[in-house]
């Protein structure tokens, strides 16, 4: 087994991986929960576009609907969850990128 494989079994077989996949799983197959996300994704890219082109009352607004729906979104038994464990796991892959960049550094010195 290669390293890289070893790395990939180790990734699939956390147990906070795990979890997070089955709550994704209950939640992709709630489709008012899962419209409401797709909905917040939708806002996040408009929220996006106004600050790049510096619309302030269209942020303002968008922010203010991201909330509320943010809000309502994290109402769903399992979203707190959901939510902590994704923080959770990007923090992980951000460490795991950061080690790997080291070691690729340390090769070229």
């Amino acid at each position: 087994m290669t390293e890289k494989e070893k790395l990939i079994q180790m990734i699939q077989e956390n147990e906070e991986i795990q979890r997070y996949k089955r709550i994704e799983n209950i939640i992709n197959n709630n489709k008012k929960l899962k419209a409401k996300v797709n909905q917040l994704k939708a806002l996040q890219k408009q929220l996006i576009n106004a600050k790049q082109v510096g619309k302030t009352q269209a942020i303002a607004e968008f922010e203010s609907r991201y909330q509320v729906l943010y809000n309502e979104i994290e109402e769903y038994p399992l979203m707190s969850d959901y939510l902590a464990l994704q923080g959770d796991i990007n923090e992980m892959i951000q460490s795991i990128q950061s080690i790997i960049e080291e070691g690729i550094e340390k090769d070229f010195e």
